[in-house]
C-alpha cells in the first residue's frame, strides 16, 4: 500500500522511532560475550581464643587450584601455652592432634590441604578446627592473582546487552551493509567479599565488522555489587541476496530475499532504488501507483521518500535468508494512444500546413490580380 508521509508527521515519527531504539537493551542479539575472566582475591579472617569447633565456609568464583597454593593458608599460634588442634578442609581430614609449642605458628598451606586430599576444583574453603586451649590465634588466609572464574561463574553473574546506536538497513552486498552498537557488560558479584582486578576477556559475533577492544577490566566489586561496562563497535548487516523476476507482459512479480547474520526485530530499514546493480534491469519500469510489498503472506506498509524512493522502516529480518521473502507486484501504467494529428496540424518546414495554404491562397490572389490590371 502506498504512503506518501507529510514531512512534519514523518519527521515526529522518525524522533519516536529512534528515541524508542535508543532507549531498549536487548537480550535476544548476537552480542559480545565474555568468554573467560580473572579476578585477585585478598581476605584475611581472624579466630582467636578458639576451644570449641568453629566453622569457616567461604564460597569462590573459581576453583581452589586458582589460588596462590603458598599464601592461601590456615595458620595456627599457641600464645601462652601448648596447644593442640584438629583440621578439616572439605570434609577431609589434614590435622588430627597436632601440637604446637608455646610462642610457635604452625602453617597449613593450599597445597597441603591439596596433598591431603582436598579437590583443587572444589570451588569453595570449608574449615572447621577445634582447639584444646584458649591460649591460642589463628590466622585464615585466601590469596589468589588472576585467578580465573569459572565458566558457571561467567553465566550467572555477567549479563550481556545491546541496543542500537545506529539502525540497520539492508544493504546491496554483504559487504557495504554495517550499523552501530553498543553492548553493555554487567557484572554481579554474588560473593560475600570483595573482588579485584576483575578483567573480562571479550568475544565477538561473527559478522563484526571491527574489535574495538579484546578486554575491560573493573577495578574493585564489593560483595553483592554490581558494575557495567560498555562496548561500541559495528556489525555487518542484512543484504540483498537474491532477486527473482516472475513477470508477465505488463504485470510484473519480483521476489527479492534478504540475508542477515542475525534476527533482528522491528528495527531494519530499507531504501529501495531500482538503479542500483543489485536490482538490474527488474525494477526499470517499476510502477508506484500500483505497486504492492509482501513480506511472506503480510502486505508491509512502505512510502516515498525525499528522493522519490521506495522505503520500507522498522521490519523483522531473520537469519535464515528463505524466510526474508519480499514480493513486489505492479502493473505497467497505461498509456494513452495518441491520434495522429489532421494534415492541416501537420508541419512542414516548422510551419503547419494550414499556413501553407494560406500563402498559397494568398500567392494565387495577387497573382490573379496582376494579370487582370494587364487586360
Amino acid at each position: 500500500m502506498k504512503r506518501i508521509a507529510i514531512l512534519t508527521i514523518a519527521s515526529i515519527a522518525l524522533i519516536m522511532a529512534l528515541g524508542s531504539a535508543s532507549a531498549t537493551w536487548l537480550t535476544y542479539r548476537e552480542d559480545i560475550s565474555v568468554s573467560s575472566a580473572t579476578v585477585d582475591i585478598s581476605l584475611t579472617y581472624w579466630h582467636n581464643s578458639t576451644t570449641t569447633q568453629t566453622y569457616r565456609n567461604i564460597t569462590l568464583p573459581c576453583q581452589l587450584g586458582q589460588l596462590n597454593r603458598t599464601v592461601t593458608k590456615f595458620a595456627i599460634k599457641a600464645n601462652g601455652a601448648d596447644i593442640s588442634y584438629n583440621l578439616t578442609v572439605n570434609g577431609q581430614s589434614i590435622k588430627s592432634s597436632q601440637a604446637v609449642s608455646d610462642g610457635n605458628w604452625n602453617n597449613v598451606t593450599l597445597s597441603n590441604m591439596v596433598s591431603g586430599g582436598v579437590s583443587a576444583s572444589d570451588t569453595y574453603l570449608n574449615l572447621t578446627f577445634d582447639v584444646n586451649d584458649s591460649h591460642n590465634i589463628i590466622k585464615i588466609v585466601v590469596y589468589g592473582n588472576d585467578s580465573a572464574v569459572t565458566s558457571s561463574w561467567i553465566s550467572s553473574q555477567i549479563t550481556v546487552k545491546e541496543k542500537d546506536v545506529t539502525s540497520p538497513a539492508v544493504g546491496t552486498s554483504s559487504t557495504n551493509s554495517f550499523w552501530t552498537v553498543n553492548d553493555s557488560i554487567t557484572v554481579t558479584n554474588n560473593m560475600a567479599y570483595t573482588l579485584t582486578d576483575i578483567k573480562l576477556t571479550l568475544s565477538y559475533p561473527s559478522h563484526k565488522v571491527s574489535t574495538p577492544t579484546s578486554q575491560k577490566t573493573i577495578s574493585s566489586l564489593t560483595g553483592s555489587g554490581s558494575a557495567t561496562r560498555y562496548v561500541q563497535y559495528q556489525k555487518y548487516g542484512p543484504y540483498v541476496y537474491k532477486v527473482n523476476d516472475e513477470s508477465s507482459g505488463t504485470s510484473h512479480e519480483v521476489t527479492i530475499y534478504i540475508k542477515s547474520n542475525e534476527q533482528l526485530t522491528n528495527c531494519v530499514d530499507w531504501v529501495i532504488k531500482p538503479s542500483d546493480d543489485v536490482y538490474e534491469d527488474y525494477l526499470d519500469n517499476i510502477n508506484t501507483d500500483t505497486l504492492t510489498i509482501k513480506l511472506g503472506n503480510v502486505e508491509k506498509d512502505w512510502e516515498l521518500n525525499d528522493d522519490g524512493y521506495i522505503e520500507l522502516s522498522d521490519f523483522t529480518v531473520k537469519p535464515t535468508w528463505s524466510q526474508n521473502k519480499f514480493v513486489l507486484t505492479w502493473t505497467e501504467a497505461e498509456i494513452t494512444p495518441v491520434a495522429p494529428a489532421s494534415w492541416w496540424e501537420q508541419e512542414y518546414a516548422s510551419l503547419p500546413m494550414w499556413l501553407w495554404v494560406v500563402i498559397a491562397v494568398i500567392i494565387v490572389a495577387i497573382v490573379g490580380m496582376l494579370l487582370y490590371e494587364k487586360h
